[in-house]
């Protein structure tokens, strides 16, 4: 198992899962945790789970707990009745985790949680009998309130199990080979059993889009197309990696209908809809095009939804410093300070606040004495045609306005905006916007 955690095959599992929580040494975030009955486990998990930024620190920590999920029940059985269990059953719980680890949805709480209690069942096994079972009742109150109740239940029911099964088969213990042969056989069913079902939950296409944003945030974007390639079926957030990409390889004028747009226009970008998995990549186009303010409002519902994320710390750090925020900027700062491993990076935002200027963002130009204007959430094409008006050189917002028009079927919109090439230094006019152009002349003929 400790061996597993360090494929390459898991590793994405670990930046996602840092990615959507902040451990913050505060006494408000400790607060938030010890005021609701049951958190405690939560709070673990949220200090286990900033670890997981170093790679294979994270990775040994998290190996380690799985591992200790099974040891101290077998400590606790060796001591209640100087026995093993030949079937190892305690071994069974870890395995499980293991595999659920595999799901998105997984909560690292879950092992933090029965790691507390079995680390309290292991200590209170060390006083002598009687007054182990005289403090189990406590124990089940005490780690039911902090935990919740269903944590104690199956450390408890694992270690009872564990004790029933080394009294059982203790009699098999004088025939050695008997024993270890036992042994040998449940440990291999196990392992058989663990590697069918690691194989058979893995889920491909989530590790894909995983790998592809984090080339995203790289801007490595000959690799998210590599991995929106290997894709197989239909997903609009796989469209919408890879037209980024497209772009930024500049194959978008070229290769746009290569590609399934299997989302139309949606392939572009993604609406609003209010689901909370979206809201955390709705930015990225926005951010991408100039039009920061669009780019914030999408990184402040993300934080609304997903909470106080590294991820959304950050982009509303930037976002505000490069629209000339920096008191709302530093608000954000302060909370990020308050963690382990994005501190220095907080110091350094802190520094250039009201400088107006971060590398890699350029604000879409403003005028004063122009209203106030809302942004069409569920319709890029307004967007883009506000942009291109705005700034005449943002070539992405022109492609991508072109891109647009075409998966809208709207020719008549395209030739009227197919002009503003021009702006650009194309070494000729793309194959498909001529085929584009040539089929509407001979429409009107």
């Amino acid at each position: 198992m400790f061996l597993f955690m360090f494929l390459d095959s898991l590793a994405y599992l670990f930046p996602y899962h840092e990615q959507q929580n902040l451990f913050l040494f505060s006494h408000a975030y400790l607060d938030t945790f010890l005021s609701t009955p049951g958190k405690l486990g939560e709070y673990l998990a949220n200090f286990i789970v900033q670890f997981f930024y170093l790679p294979y620190t994270g990775k040994i920590i998290f190996a380690f707990i799985l591992s200790l999920l099974y040891l101290f029940p077998v400590l606790c059985c060796k001591q209640l009745t100087g026995k093993h269990d030949p079937l190892h059953l305690a071994i069974l719980l870890p395995l499980f985790l293991f595999v659920q680890f595999e799901s998105l949805g997984f909560e690292i709480s879950w092992a933090t949680s029965l790691f507390c209690c079995f680390f309290l069942l292991f200590l209170l096994s060390l006083l002598p009998k009687k007054i182990f079972y005289i403090t189990l009742l406590p124990f089940f109150l005490l780690t039911s309130f902090a935990l919740g109740w269903i944590y104690p239940t199956i450390a408890i029911l694992i270690c009872v199990i564990t004790l029933l099964s080394a009294l059982f088969f203790s009699r098999f213990g004088k025939n050695k080979k008997i024993y270890t042969g036992g042994s040998i056989l449940c440990l291999g069913i196990y392992a058989a059993g663990t590697f069918y079902l690691f194989v058979y939950s893995y889920n491909m296409r989530e590790r894909l889009l995983l790998e592809a944003e984090g080339h995203l945030k790289k801007q490595e974007w000959e690799q998210v197309l590599d991995c929106t390639r290997k894709y197989r079926g239909e997903n609009q957030l796989n469209d919408y990696f890879r037209n980024m990409a497209l772009y930024h390889t500049g194959r978008m004028p070229y290769d746009l209908l290569n590609y399934s747009q299997s989302y139309g226009i949606n392939s572009l970008f993604l609406p609003w809809t209010g689901d909370a998995q979206q809201s955390r990549y709705g930015h990225y186009i926005y951010e991408q095009l100039g039009y920061l303010n669009e780019a914030q409002r999408w990184a402040f519902e993300s934080l609304v939804v997903n909470g106080e994320t590294a991820p959304n710390l950050t982009n509303l750090i930037r976002y505000n410093i490069a629209n000339g925020r920096p008191e709302v900027a530093l608000r954000f700062i302060r909370i990020l300070k308050q963690s382990l491993f994005y501190r220095k990076q907080a110091e350094e935002y802190e520094k250039i606040a009201y400088t107006g200027q971060i590398r890699g963002l350029k604000a879409l130009p403003h005028a004063e004495n122009k209203k106030a204007r809302f942004s069409n959430i569920q319709n890029l094409g307004p967007e883009l045609i506000y942009i291109c008006d705005r700034d005449s050189s943002n070539q992405m917002a022109f492609e991508y306005l072109m891109s647009y028009l075409i998966l809208s079927n709207r020719q008549k919109q395209f030739v009227e905006n197919l002009p503003r090439i021009q702006a650009f230094s194309y070494p000729g006019m793309p194959p498909l916007y001529q085929e584009i152009l040539n089929r509407y002349q001979q429409d009107q003929q």
